[in-house]
Order: structure tokens, then C-alpha cells, then sequence
């Protein structure tokens, strides 16, 4: 098949690294020309050019707004009996905006579950995919579409793909996705940093690791998200209180169930 990646920043030059041994046709588009060379010269795609109406999938690794915008705006130029698919942390806004009036191309919502610190291609490797879980978001798309895409997507390594709608994906992804970010960060903004930066170990560093955030995507996708975020924040709120209130009440038995709790969750994963 005949495979394009759209942006080729983190998450779309993963995907093309990840799938460089998988026999298919890669294919990137970029607005970065030295960034399409190196993925020349290391024989990750197999030409600067790629003509849409001759790809088989296209990955969208933009922005929601861009991503939006690219399907729109080349929709007419898509290979009949093509899938389209994105790689855009929320779905309920996006697909509200996303108005396809042909009926023989495929568009299939996706989520990698993936990713690390830092931005742009060079930070990008197949690595991140090993295990990971991966979200697709299915509305009116015959099964042996979703079926290819799922293929696509274990090639990749990941170990488990959800099949979701728009809202359920949106809702879920605010807690594991979207508040980890903003705790990471928040925690970072606490007035501490200057008297406490060499005072620290793996735990810290562990909890902030995601404060290494691309700062524009991450607004646009916490403020795109609003109410299922701000109802997890009112969660985490309520339990963290509730944590206080057995510390001040020095209830060394409450604190115990309550870490032994999340621990019991933890090994859930």
C-alpha cells in the first residue's frame, strides 16, 4: 500500500519511522524541505512527491485546526476507496468541523496513546509505539476499513486499540490524557523551582517529565476540551481534598487505604 504522513513532526515521524520495515510505500509531506531530505536520505519515504490520489492511507499529523483544513481543503483529491485518518488528541470538536461529502473516501479518527518530551521531527522515534494503546474514533465506515487501519496500527507495535465514539474518546481523554499534562505543568508552576532544583530525584522527575510540552497544541487542545476537563480538575480536587483532610486529621489508617488504592489501580495498567 501506499502510505502518506502528513506532518512530520513527533507523532508523524514516529509513525513513518515505525512503519519503515513494514513493506508499504511510505510517502511524507512537510512544509520543512531539509526535514522530507533526511527522511530521503534515511530511506524512510521513497519520494519528496506524492500525488494524494494515489495513496492508499493518509496519516493527518497536524494541529485540529490544520488537520481540519488539509482534509477539507484536498478531500476532492483523495483516492476513491482511500482512508483518511488523524492523529489529533480530541475528537468532538474537530469532527464538528469536519464536513466530508464524499461517500467512497474513509475518514477514521485516531489517538495514539504515545509520545515524549520535547517537539519536531528530531525528537521522533518508533520506539514510542512499542506497547502502546491506540484510539480509533469509528462513525459510518464499513469494519474491513477499520480493520486495515488496525493493522496498520499493530504493525506499529502498539499492543491494544479502542474503538470509540467522539464523546466517550473526548470525556475519557480528559482524565488520562489531558490532566496529566496539566498536573505536570502545574506542579512546575508551583514557586518552588529556584530553591528546589538540585534537590531532586527520580519521583520529581517522573511527575514533571510531560512539563516539556508543546505549549501551543496543548492550549488548543485543553481549551477545545473545556468541559470534560474542567469537571476532571473538580475530580481531582475532591480527592486531593480528601487526602488532606486524613492528613489533618492525622487518620494514618484513611491515608493507608487511600494510597494502597491507587497502587491496587496502578498495577491494573
Amino acid at each position: 500500500m501506499n502510505i502518506l504522513v502528513v506532518g512530520l513532526g513527533l507523532i508523524g515521524g514516529s509513525i513513518l519511522k515505525g512503519l519503515k520495515n513494514s513493506g508499504h510505500h511510505l510517502y511524507g509531506l512537510d512544509l520543512n524541505d531539509e526535514t522530507l531530505e533526511t527522511c530521503l536520505t534515511e530511506s524512510l519515504i521513497v519520494s519528496k512527491h506524492a500525488e494524494l490520489n494515489q495513496m492508499d492511507i493518509v496519516f493527518v499529523c497536524l494541529y485540529p485546526d490544520d488537520a481540519v483544513d488539509f482534509i477539507m481543503d484536498n478531500q476532492m483529491s483523495f483516492k476513491s476507496g482511500s482512508i483518511i485518518t488523524d492523529v489529533v488528541g480530541l475528537k468532538v470538536a474537530m469532527m464538528d468541523r469536519l464536513t466530508i461529502t464524499r461517500s467512497d473516501i474513509n475518514f477514521i479518527g485516531g489517538h495514539p496513546m504515545a509520545g515524549r518530551e520535547g517537539r519536531g521531527f528530531g525528537v521522533s522515534t518508533a520506539e514510542i509505539f512499542i506497547n502502546a494503546n491506540y484510539l480509533l474514533v469509528v462513525e459510518n465506515v464499513e469494519d474491513k476499513f477499520v480493520q486495515i487501519l488496525k493493522e496498520i496500527v499493530y504493525t506499529l507495535g502498539c499492543k491494544h486499540i479502542e474503538v470509540l465514539d467522539a464523546k466517550s474518546h473526548d470525556d475519557i481523554i480528559a482524565y488520562t490524557s489531558h490532566m496529566p499534562h496539566i498536573l505536570s505543568t502545574t506542579y512546575m508552576s508551583c514557586d518552588r523551582f529556584d530553591e528546589t532544583r538540585h534537590c531532586v530525584a527520580g519521583s520529581f522527575r517522573d511527575i514533571t517529565r510531560v512539563s516539556d510540552i508543546n505549549a501551543d497544541l496543548w492550549s488548543e487542545l485543553i481549551l477545545e476540551n473545556k468541559d470534560p476537563v474542567l469537571h476532571e480538575i473538580k475530580v481531582f480536587k475532591k480527592a486531593l481534598e480528601a487526602l488532606e483532610a486524613h492528613i489533618i486529621n492525622d487518620d494514618n489508617q484513611a491515608v493507608i487505604e487511600f494510597l494502597n488504592d491507587a497502587r491496587q489501580k496502578k498495577l491494573l495498567l
